[in-house]
């Protein structure tokens, strides 16, 4: 029997179910899609094909006419060009009224349009990291383009030379070509690249005329060579010479004193009355407490180069510098009792130090042989060289070597050999600079010293004669402004 709650629990009314969506048929998705590619079908046929000023037959119309009027040959299915510069351009000499330069070409087999645009210059200057080809991808030239003009210019300049502030300028024509190319390689060298008559590209290399003035400079020593330069107003690059040619006799770090004086003969180079440089030295003098020395330039016959000699005909150059660095000052001399700066006790000082800024270049002192190369403990980084005349030099903590050189090759006189730093035992920047002799080290500065070849005894008259006439002329320069009113006073 059923009892009254199992009645009441049949005739009890069933809960509704939550039904959960599905998913879209596979079938109705592609439906919908294939509409809507039908649509956009429909649209793109309408826009190309029967719509008035849209449709292809339209504008291959409407291509034709404007070759037609400017001149411009269309092939089927080739839009005009537009122009570079995406602006109308105004008609151009010799083309149509209205018309428009330029068209299609073909370049090495592929469709080339050129551009339409006007003719244009484009000037610049060489920036930092910049290579000429860098330059002309900037510029906008075609790797092609920029392969044509590097070819024709390396024929007439060193590529890997251009530095930043030199100035060039491109002109191109109104299809975009290169037409020229002008490279400032100087003040007075410029480098161009222009197309002949049949547009291939020709390099030239323009040089100005200049002239050549041998001038008289003299001066007083009040506070150092450097200010005395100055105020006799010439770059102080000129003092380099008398620390280059005086150096195996003078000491310019200690033994120049106020009341000194100089006087020279130098060539300069000018540019429409432009002052360009300095060339050569072709006499000098520098008188002072630590004597009077002289230098000529003289190239003897047969010669491929001059060289400087004193008055008698003696070269300037020893078998030793006086100091191989320079503008510096001696911070410690040869001294066989001192106390060690950084081990404080006794020990020798086989050498002399001069104090210069990380960086300073040092020179080889006399020619010979690199013996020795590389960081030598408490020397630092340091180099050796080996003389043909018994002497050996030595310089110690270097803060880096010359680049290209090592143990076993010959160094002439004044090559650059390192740089003053502070490697090994030293509390600054400094050179120790030693001198061995029979293979003990001697005091650098009591070294007596032989001179290089002077002129050959059959060539001295021919020397007296032409410098001769140079030693008067020196003689007679005014060493102040008022030593210069007493000279045009008696003249």
């Amino acid at each position: 029997m059923i009892d009254d709650r199992e009645a009441m629990a049949l005739t009890k009314p069933r809960s509704k179910r939550k039904r959960v969506p599905t998913a879209a048929s596979p079938k109705r998705g592609t439906l919908r899609l294939a509409l809507v590619l039908a649509v956009l079908v429909g649209v793109n046929l309408y826009v190309f094909l029967w719509r008035g000023n849209t449709s292809i037959p339209a504008v291959m119309e409407q291509a034709a006419m404007a070759g037609r009027e400017g001149g411009l040959g269309v092939k089927p299915g080739l839009a005009p060009a537009k122009p570079v510069t995406g602006e109308a351009t105004a008609p151009q000499a010799g083309s149509a009224e209205g018309g428009v330069e330029g068209g299609a070409g073909v370049e090495g087999g592929a469709e080339v349009v050129q551009g339409t645009g006007e003719a244009r210059l484009v000037e610049g200057e060489v920036q930092n990291g910049d290579s000429m080809g860098r330059i002309l991808r900037r510029e906008g030239m075609t790797p092609p383009e920029a392969d044509e003009l590097i070819r024709t210019l390396q024929e007439h300049m060193d590529l890997r030379s251009i530095r930043p502030g030199q100035s060039y300028r491109l002109r191109f024509d109104a299809g975009g070509r290169m037409e020229s190319f002008e490279f400032d390689v100087s003040r007075t060298v410029r480098v161009r690249a222009e197309r002949d008559a049949s547009g291939n590209l020709v390099g030239h290399s323009d040089k100005a005329s200049t002239d050549v003035r041998t001038e008289e400079i003299g001066g007083r020593i009040d506070s150092s060579l450097f200010a005395a330069m100055k105020q006799a107003g010439e770059d102080t690059s000129l003092v380099a010479f008398f620390v280059d040619v005086f150096a195996y006799d003078i000491d310019f770090f200690s033994s120049t004193h106020s009341g000194d004086t100089f006087r020279m003969l130098v060539e300069k180079e000018y540019l429409d009355n432009a002052f360009l440089r300095y060339r050569r030295v072709l006499a000098a003098e520098y008188r002072g407490k630590a004597g009077t020395f002289h230098a000529f330039w003289w190239k003897a016959p047969g010669s491929s180069e001059g060289r400087y000699f004193n008055a008698a005909g003696e070269s300037v150059e020893k078998s030793l510098l006086k100091t191989p660095l320079k503008f510096a000052r001696i911070s410690s001399r040869f001294n066989l009792k001192r106390i060690h700066p950084v081990l404080h006790r006794q020990r020798a000082h086989l050498g002399v130090d001069y104090a210069a800024p990380t960086g300073t270049a040092v020179w080889a002192a006399a020619d010979g042989r690199i013996v020795g190369r590389g960081n030598m403990g408490g020397a630092g980084n340091c180099v050796i060289l080996q003389h043909d005349n018994g002497l050996q030099t030595v310089y110690m903590h270097l803060s880096k070597f010359e680049g290209g050189q090592r143990v076993g090759e010959r160094v002439k006189s004044k090559t650059v050999i390192g740089y003053v730093g502070a490697t090994g035992l030293a509390t600054g920047p400094h050179l120790h600079f030693g001198v061995k002799q029979n293979g003990q080290y001697v005091d650098p500065s009591t070294l007596k010293l032989a001179r290089g070849p002077g002129v050959p005894r059959k060539q001295r008259a021919q020397f007296k004669a032409e410098t001769g006439a140079l030693a008067e002329r020196l003689l007679r320069i005014p060493i102040n402004a008022g030593e210069q009113m007493l000279v045009q006073s008696a003249n």
